[in-house]
C-alpha cells in the first residue's frame, strides 16, 4: 500500500512537472505572439509587420545621418562611405518589400527608394515617424580657453585644427560669433557658448515614411516575417488547447499532491531552513535561465532544431522541478506550522533571546547595583525574624563592601601612579570582582602600552641622535681637510686674482658648512634632551649686557642700535651659563641677519612672578609670511629668498636650550616687528655673605665671529 502511494506521488509529480512546462512555454507563446494570434490573418496589422519594419526603419535612420553629413560638407572615412553603399543597397526597391520617403519638416522631399510610377498611398502598413539629426556637435566638446595677461584666450576646433582669437581684438570677437561664442562688456567674464549660433553644427528635422508593398514580392525580413505569421496562425488552435490542457493538469496534480492525506512527510529539505532553501531555489532557477541564454541564441540564428529543442526542454522540466520541490516544501512546513520556526531568523533570533538570558548577570553596573539593593533589602527582611542572623547577615555585607573598596582603592593608587608616569605598573588581578577585574586588566593593558610607545619614542629619538651625529662627524673630517688645505693655500703666493677671490669663497663656504654642521649636532643634542646642564644663579641683566657689548660691532656693521632696558631691581635667574649664552648669541645673531638697517634692537627684561623674561624685538628686513610655531622648526627661514648666511637653526636651538633649563620660548610676529621672549626660572633669594657668589657673565669668554 506504501509502494502504491509513493508511486502515485511520484507519478502526479512527474505529470505536475511535464504539463507544467508545457503550460509556460504555450501561455508565453500566446501571450507573446499575441498580436500575430489574433489579428484575424491580416498580415500588415500584425506585430511581425511593425517588428520587420522596425529594422528597415534603424537603417533608413542610419542612411539619412550619414547622406545629410555627406551632403553638408563633413568628409566620410572609408568605413562610413561603405556603411552608407551597403545602406542604400539594402533600401534599395530591389532588395525590400519595404519602402520610405524622407522629408524635411517643411515637406520638402530628400530620398526615397519608390520604384518608378509606384503610388506611395496605395502601399500597406503605413506609418509615420519624426525624428531629428545634429551634427557637430560633438566639436564643442575640444574647444579650450586659456588665461593669459590679455585676458581668456578662445581656441576652437574646426575639426582639423585650432583657431584662436582674442577677447581684446575686435575682429577676434567678431569672428568667434560664427562659431557661436560671444563676450559681454565685463573684462573677468569667460566666453559665452550658444549652440544654436555655431556654423560648425548642423541640425535638420526630418520625416521618416514607411510603408510594405502588397502583395510582397522580394525574400527579404519582410518575406520571413510573412512566413512566421503564417505559420502561427496555424497553430492558433492546438496551441491553445495545449495550453489549457497542460495548465489544468498541472493544477490538478498540485492540488493532489498537496492534499493532507498525500503530502510528503518530513523529509531532508524540510531540515533546511526555510529561508535558505527559498534563495538556493531562486538562485538555482536563474543558473538554468542563465544557461538557457545560448540556446535561445542558437534559435535565432538557427531557428528550432532537434538540439535546440532537446536543450529548451531539459531546462524546462529542470525548472518546473525546482518551483514544484518550493512549492512542496512549503506547503508540508505549512501544514506542520513550521514554516517560520525552521527559517534561519527566527533560529538566530531564538538563540540571541537564550543567550541574553544566560547572561543576564553581565547587566550594567547600575542595574546590577538596584538588584543587588533589592536583594539586600530582602536579606535584611528575612534575618529580621532572628536576632542572632542580624549582625551576621549585616557584617557579611559589611565585609563585602569593604573588600570593594579596598579593591577600588588599589586601582585608583595605581591609576594615579599610571598618570604620575610610572610604566612598571601591575594591577593584581587575582581575587577581584568581576566589574573591578575588568578594569584593572584596561589598566594593565593601558600602561603596557604607554611604555611600549614610551620605548618607541626613545628608541626614536636615539637614533635620531646617533644619526646626525654620526652624520655630522663624518662631515667633519672633509670638512677639517678642507679648511686645512685653505689655509695652507692662503700660505702659497697666487699670482692670479681671481683664484685669491675664489679661494676666499671656498674658506668662507667651508666655515659655514662647518659652523651648520655644529649648529646640527647641538640642535640635535638640545631637543633630545642629552645636553648636561649645571643650573646656578646668573645676573641676566649684566649677562645680556655683555652679550650686547659684545655684538656692538656688529650691530653696527648691520646698521642696529641695540637698547637695554633692564628692570630696576634685582634679575637673577637660575641657569646654565653657557646654554643662556648660547641663547643670546642666537639672538643676537638673528637680528644681525634679519633686522632692518637704520632700527634699533630693543632688549626688554622684566619680571613677574617668579620669572625673569627677555625680550628682544626688531624690525624685520623682508616680509613674515610664516607663522611663529613654522618660524622655530628646523631649517625654516624667515629670508625666503635665502640671501643671507642663515642656516635656520638658530631658534630652534634657542627653544631648545632654554626648556632644558626650564624656561620657556617663544616667538610673537605683529606685522614686521619680531619679538622673541625668553622666560626663566628666578633665582632664589641670594645666599649668606659666606657662601661662594653665582657666576657672573664676566666669567665666559667673549662670542666669536659669526662665521
Amino acid at each position: 500500500m506504501m509502494r502504491s502511494h509513493r508511486i502515485k506521488r511520484l507519478g502526479a509529480a512527474v505529470l505536475c512537472v511535464v504539463c507544467g512546462a508545457a503550460a509556460f512555454w504555450s501561455s508565453l507563446l500566446l501571450f507573446s505572439r499575441w498580436d500575430d494570434l489574433w489579428s484575424a490573418g491580416d498580415f500588415y496589422q500584425s506585430g511581425s509587420l511593425w517588428s520587420a519594419m522596425g529594422y528597415y526603419q534603424a537603417t533608413a535612420y542610419q542612411y539619412a545621418e550619414l547622406s545629410l553629413a555627406q551632403s553638408w560638407g563633413e568628409e566620410l572615412d572609408y568605413l562610413h562611405r561603405l556603411q552608407l553603399q551597403q545602406l542604400e543597397n539594402s533600401l534599395s526597391a530591389e532588395n525590400t518589400n519595404y519602402r520610405y520617403r524622407l522629408r524635411t519638416d517643411d515637406g520638402t522631399l530628400l530620398s526615397s527608394n519608390l520604384a518608378e510610377g509606384e503610388d506611395f498611398n496605395a502601399l500597406s502598413g503605413q506609418e509615420t515617424a519624426s525624428f531629428s539629426v545634429t551634427r557637430g556637435s560633438d566639436l564643442y566638446d575640444q574647444d579650450l580657453q586659456r588665461w593669459n595677461k590679455t585676458g581668456y584666450r578662445l581656441q576652437v576646433w574646426t575639426g582639423e585644427a585650432y583657431v584662436e582669437f582674442f577677447r581684446k581684438n575686435a575682429a577676434d570677437v567678431a569672428n568667434a560669433q560664427a562659431y557661436g561664442y560671444s563676450l559681454s562688456e565685463d573684462p573677468e567674464d569667460y566666453w559665452s557658448y550658444e549652440r544654436d549660433q555655431d556654423s560648425r553644427v548642423h541640425t535638420a528635422s526630418l520625416v521618416l515614411e514607411s510603408a510594405v508593398t502588397d502583395p510582397l514580392t522580394v525574400d527579404d525580413n519582410i518575406w520571413s516575417a510573412w512566413e512566421d505569421y503564417n505559420d502561427i496562425q496555424r497553430l492558433l488552435t492546438p496551441l491553445t488547447l495545449v495550453c489549457l490542457a497542460s495548465l489544468s493538469a498541472t493544477l490538478a496534480a498540485l492540488v493532489w499532491l498537496c492534499r493532507r492525506e498525500n503530502a510528503p512527510l518530513r523529509g531532508w529539505q524540510e531540515r533546511i531552513p526555510y529561508d535558505l532553501y527559498l534563495t538556493g531555489d531562486v538562485l538555482l532557477f536563474c543558473v538554468l535561465l542563465s544557461a538557457g541564454d545560448p540556446i535561445t541564441f542558437s534559435i535565432n540564428r538557427l531557428g528550432y532544431t532537434t538540439r535546440n529543442i532537446v536543450g529548451l526542454g531539459l531546462l524546462s522540466l529542470a525548472g518546473a522541478v525546482v518551483v514544484l520541490a518550493g512549492i512542496l516544501t512549503t506547503v508540508t512546513r505549512l501544514r506542520g506550522h513550521t514554516l517560520w520556526h525552521s527559517t534561519l531568523l527566527w533560529r538566530m533570533g531564538h538563540g540571541i533571546r537564550r543567550w541574553l538570558r544566560e547572561t543576564a548577570q553581565n547587566w550594567p553596573i547600575t542595574r546590577r547595583a538596584v538588584w543587588l539593593f533589592l536583594l539586600y533589602l530582602l536579606g535584611t527582611a528575612l534575618t529580621s525574624a532572628t536576632v542572632i542572623l542580624i549582625p551576621v547577615y549585616q557584617g557579611a555585607v559589611l565585609w563585602a563592601i569593604c573588600r570593594w573598596v579596598r579593591q577600588w582603592r588599589a586601582i585608583r593608587t595605581a591609576t594615579d601612579a599610571i598618570v604620575q608616569g610610572a610604566q612598571e605598573v601591575h594591577i593584581d588581578e587575582k581575587g577581584l570582582y568581576r566589574d573591578l577585574r575588568e578594569h584593572a586588566r584596561q589598566l594593565n593593558d593601558l600602561g603596557s602600552s604607554i611604555q611600549r610607545a614610551v620605548e618607541e619614542q626613545l628608541k626614536s629619538e636615539r637614533f635620531k641622535a646617533e644619526l646626525i651625529t654620526n652624520v655630522s662627524h663624518d662631515l667633519k673630517t672633509p670638512l677639517t681637510s678642507i679648511l686645512n688645505y685653505v689655509d695652507l693655500l692662503k700660505k702659497t703666493e697666487i699670482v692670479d686674482p681671481k683664484g685669491a677671490e675664489y679661494l676666499d669663497v671656498l674658506d668662507r663656504k667651508a666655515r659655514r658648512l662647518k659652523k651648520l654642521t655644529e649648529d646640527l649636532v647641538e640642535a640635535s643634542k638640545a631637543s633630545s634632551g642629552v645636553l648636561p646642564v649645571h643650573l646656578e644663579p646668573l645676573d641676566f641683566a649684566q649677562l645680556a649686557q655683555q652679550a650686547a657689548g659684545e655684538y656692538e660691532d656688529r650691530f653696527q656693521q648691520a646698521g642696529l642700535t641695540a637698547v637695554l632696558n633692564p628692570p630696576a631691581g634685582d634679575c637673577a635667574v637660575l641657569a646654565d651659563g653657557r646654554h643662556l649664552w648660547r641663547v643670546l648669541d642666537n639672538l643676537f645673531g638673528n637680528c644681525c641677519k634679519y633686522a632692518l638697517a637704520g632700527t634699533r634692537v630693543y632688549l626688554d627684561l622684566t619680571t613677574w612672578e617668579g620669572e625673569v623674561r627677555l625680550t628682544v624685538k626688531n624690525v624685520s628686513r623682508t616680509p613674515l609670511n610664516l607663522s611663529p610655531e613654522q618660524l622655530m622648526e628646523r631649517f625654516v627661514r624667515g629670508d625666503t629668498a635665502r640671501s643671507s648666511d642663515g642656516s635656520g637653526l638658530g631658534l630652534s636651538i634657542a627653544r631648545s636650550l632654554t626648556e632644558l633649563q626650564g624656561g620657556s620660548f617663544r616667538v610673537e610676529i605683529d606685522g614686521d616687528l619680531f619679538k622673541a621672549i625668553v622666560s626663566l626660572p628666578a633665582a632664589p633669594p641670594p645666599p649668606p655673605p659666606d657662601v661662594q657668589e653665582p657666576t657672573t657673565a664676566e666669567e665666559f669668554p667673549a662670542l666669536p665671529e659669526s662665521q
